[in-house]
């Protein structure tokens, strides 16, 4: 599987190389840039992909290369200061992580709500007692500020399956409400 991931290899190459700088992600249809990874002596030190960061964006960047998506890479070397340092796993480990993260996003894909509706938390549920794990309580702060799926995936703190499997639990817990949004043909004068 490892092999069609042309972002792997070449992270694996700047590795190798002790490589200080910044590896661009551009879109492969119009070139506009979408994110970088930075190294430091061959350390990844940051990832910044589609307004996301540091471990979220790197598997981030990864599923999407799943989903058949392609980019282009350049490298440029930089000067890269410690205190730009975001992520402080090894690559060994954030690899070895990779499959398990795939093979989540897979799964969960099926239970990841439409963007046509909204997702509210039940106020019944804040006076319940039933615990919450972190995930869930990371994706009801996030419903506190954003209602639709598209913004709660975009700024949630969690990978994406993480963030459908609290929703699914959420929703079992009967912690949210999902208000399918109206057609414009249903407005009748």
């Amino acid at each position: 599987m490892e092999t069609e991931f042309k972002i792997l290899a070449t992270i694996e190459e700047q590795i190798a190389v002790r490589f200080t700088g910044k590896v661009n992600v551009l879109s492969t249809f119009n070139r506009q840039y979408l994110g970088h990874i930075l190294f430091k002596d061959g350390e990844i030190y940051q990832v910044v992909f589609q307004n996301l960061k540091g471990l979220k964006a790197f598997y981030q960047l990864i599923i999407q290369e799943f989903s058949l998506q392609s980019f282009n890479y350049v490298v440029e070397p930089e000067v890269v200061e410690d205190k730009e340092r975001q992520i402080h796993y090894p690559y060994a480990v954030m690899r070895n992580k990779m499959a398990d993260v795939i093979k989540q996003y897979r799964d969960s894909l099926k239970f990841r709500p439409p963007e046509n509706v909204k997702i509210i938390i039940d106020a019944e549920f804040i006076e319940d007692t039933l615990p919450v794990t972190p995930q869930e309580f990371a994706v009801l702060e996030t419903l506190t500020e954003w209602n639709s799926p598209f913004d709660v995936y975009q700024h949630c703190p969690l990978l994406d399956h993480e963030i459908t499997w609290a929703l699914v639990s959420l929703r079992k817990k009967s912690a949210l409400k999902i208000l399918a949004s109206r057609n414009k043909s249903d407005d009748s004068p």
